[in-house]
């Protein structure tokens, strides 16, 4: 069993890196905590994280958590709006955690606030199935 301090979360710290992620959206569900410079990555739903990880199976080849500056990665967050998950304009966001679920490209959740219910729920509701070859 991992310690319960591990951080499953990936700091997303260049364009091509937030494109390489996005395109493995095709193939499992990004949990991405969008957050702004000063701020820092949601530190409270670590354990909620952790646990996800722990508690689905075959989470590392269905589910990736990730961390986005939104000075950096404004433009390319704003893109993921979709229908499913309409956010207004990213740049405006204060301090308070917003988390998008991505798949294929586009948002299909939000969860704004450090709200862990909401987010074991949404991811629940989003992850791909387990392929019957794994």
């Amino acid at each position: 069993m991992a310690p319960a301090d591990t951080n499953p979360t990936v700091a997303i710290d260049t364009e091509e890196a937030f494109d390489s992620w996005l395109a493995k959206s095709n193939d499992i569900l990004l949990l991405i905590d969008v957050h702004q410079e000063w701020s820092g990555p949601c530190e409270t739903l670590m354990p909620t994280f952790s646990r996800l990880m722990l508690d689905i199976e075959k989470a590392e080849m269905r589910l990736a958590f990730l961390s986005a500056e939104i000075p950096t990665f404004a433009a390319k967050v704003q893109d993921l709006q979709s229908d499913d998950a309409k956010f207004g304009d990213v740049a405006e966001k204060g301090c308070s955690p917003m988390f998008l679920a991505v798949r294929f490209g586009k948002a299909v959740g939000i969860v704004e606030g450090a709200n862990s219910p909401a987010l074991v729920a949404l991811v629940k509701e989003q992850i791909p199935n387990l392929k019957d070859e794994e």
